[in-house]
């Protein structure tokens, strides 16, 4: 374990269907790296341990002005489960803020890992969950819950960028209960999306290692493994913002408490 010292637009529905049906069966631009290309640190096992907790929020913005409603384009299906919110913002009215990843900095992967591996389901047209963090290596589960046609373009996120990155992959998934499988073995930051319904989106952020944590709608996290006594650096990421915040945590009796705070003024502009 590393540690460091104290210091939407409207599309014609057949004509987008058409399109998916052409390229969802295909990889776009560069084939993602397998696990022979990719240089894994050996998994250990690590105690399933609450280690380090805190809350992120936000400053300097109105929960509910981020609450925007989707426009879905009079797609019928969609239309019919009642409005969509915008998933860009997931803000409480006391500043809570959802979908930050919290990870430790030098983190080993774990060899103990639950049997049953993540899960993003698109339902209601909407992925869900909205922000998964898993280690390099694991293997993400992509479902279809709906009655639609759907497909799960896979980007590797350009870090500091609203929406740059290289199309890796893509899943159509024309028929309720279709899934699919994939093993993300480069750690770094990957952007989900539907090119039937362009609202949806989603992330998944892939860690060195097991120490990582995505913040609840009341802006809480809990990474669940756990660490040796000293200080390490953790890290919060949001897909609203350029840049991470960061800070040096003492683990004492094998926990320790960080909270976080971004700031509005920082954030893109959407």
């Amino acid at each position: 374990m590393h540690r460091v010292k104290p210091n939407v637009s409207r599309r014609a529905p057949w004509a987008a269907f058409g399109a998916v049906m052409l390229i969802a069966n295909v990889s776009c631009g560069k084939a993602p790296q397998s696990a022979d290309e990719v240089k894994l640190s050996p998994a250990v096992e690590i105690a399933e341990k609450i280690s380090i907790t805190g809350k992120v929020t936000l400053k300097g913005a109105d929960a509910a002005s981020l609450r925007k409603p989707v426009d879905v384009g009079g797609n019928p299906f969609c239309t019919g489960h009642g409005n969509i919110t915008d998933p860009s913002w997931r803000v409480a009215a006391d500043g809570s803020l959802a979908d930050a990843v919290i990870t430790v900095r030098g983190s080993q992967r774990a060899s103990n890992n639950d049997a049953e591996d993540p899960l993003i389901d698109q339902t209601k047209c909407e992925f869900l969950p909205h922000t998964v963090a898993v280690q390099a290596g694991q293997t993400v589960r992509f479902h279809n819950s709906d009655l639609t046609f759907h497909n799960i373009r896979i980007a590797r996120h350009e870090a500091g960028t609203q929406g740059k990155g290289q199309n890796i992959d893509n899943f159509g998934q024309p028929s309720r209960g279709d899934e699919n499988r994939k093993v993300f073995t480069e750690p770094g930051i990957y952007r989900l999306e539907c090119d039937v319904h362009r609202w949806m989106n989603a992330w998944v952020f892939v860690h060195e290692g097991a120490h990582a944590a995505v913040s609840g709608v009341d802006g809480q996290f809990i990474i669940t493994r756990a660490l040796e006594d000293g200080d390490y650096v953790i890290e919060a990421w949001h897909p609203q913002f350029a840049k991470n915040l960061s800070q040096t945590v003492t683990v004492r009796d094998g926990r320790a408490v960080a909270n976080f705070e971004f700031d509005f003024a920082q954030a893109f502009k959407l």
